[in-house]
């Protein structure tokens, strides 16, 4: 048993150096995904208006058109454009969309950017970059959950897994069931 609790210390110790990283990356991701009602975490969204001198009498073409969205901040690519039910001018762009009023000639322009560094991080967490990482993420788990169990063997004594941690280990089962239970 004494050679089992010393091979479990030093895995244990070295697959969580191993998984810092990693864990850290998750943990994060995970935060900014569990609030992805109150905010995007992919993306920021700005919005500009700005002014054409598009009015009713304008002949609406596809040249017309790129020129009004040539002013703005951003740069915009234009897919194409057309007249909504409201009279409005409604122009796709890449990552965004813009609605020009030819009554006033105003345009409000919706336009997604990539929060930078948290897209990506999401993107791995969600593991929908490619089978390769969903193989590298799944070694992930399968290394917590090694981390997880071999963590409860360490500790001996009165502070080891049998007198005091399967208190903590039954309530972070308990906690989870709960909410399962309440509110799915």
């Amino acid at each position: 048993m004494k050679k089992l609790r010393k091979l479990l210390r030093v895995l244990h110790r070295d697959l969580g150096y191993f998984i810092v990283g990693m864990t850290l990356v998750y943990s994060l991701s995970g935060i900014f995904l569990n609030h992805r009602h109150d905010f995007n975490p992919d993306y920021k969204i700005i919005t500009e208006n700005f002014q054409t001198s598009i009015t009713f009498d304008t002949p609406v073409s596809e040249e017309v058109v790129k020129n009004a969205l040539e002013g703005l901040e951003y740069d915009v690519t234009y897919k194409k454009h057309y007249m909504n039910n409201q009279g409005n001018i409604k122009v796709f762009v890449e990552n965004g969309e813009v609605v020009i009023n030819p009554q006033t000639g105003k345009g409000t322009m919706d336009y997604l950017q990539r929060r930078p560094v948290i897209f990506e991080m999401n993107m791995l967490h969600k593991a929908t970059i490619g089978s390769l990482w969903k193989w590298v993420s799944d070694g992930m788990a399968v290394i917590l959950l090694f981390v997880a169990v071999s963590g409860l063997f360490l500790l001996k004594g009165k502070r080891g897994f049998g007198r005091w941690g399967w208190w903590f280990t039954i309530t972070g089962i308990i906690v989870p069931l709960f909410f399962a239970l309440m509110y799915i």
